[in-house]
């Protein structure tokens, strides 16, 4: 299954790790959940196992690949009823640059 999501905040694991206050992160967490939310509407059960690929594209300025697992967590606690290793063992992230800002999931259903 292919899903794409336009237009998402742009949050660099750098930020988390520089001391912004829990206030912020928060709120962050809050906007993408809300707008992961109204985007998609199929949710992953965890009676399955799931190989994930996140493609992160962004418009200007591409974070390196290990600063997208920020937002990477925030879409993940949304679209799936469960995170743990049983459930979703293998993930790949890419970061891009393109003409849009977009995160694709393609999520292939292993069991």
């Amino acid at each position: 299954m292919k899903i794409e999501l336009y237009d998402l905040p742009k949050i660099s694991l750098n930020q988390w790790y520089s001391g912004i206050s829990w206030k912020t992160r928060k709120r962050q967490k809050d906007t993408f959940a809300f707008l992961v939310r109204s985007r998609c509407k199929h949710f992953f059960k965890k009676d399955k196992v799931y190989r994930v690929s996140y493609s992160f594209y962004f418009k200007s300025k591409p974070l390196d690949t290990s600063n997208c697992v920020g937002m990477l967590k925030m879409i993940e606690d949304v679209l799936f009823e469960d995170d743990t290793y049983k459930i979703i063992p293998e993930l790949k992230i890419q970061s891009l640059k393109s003409n849009t800002d977009k995160v694709v999931l393609e999520v292939e259903e292993l069991i």
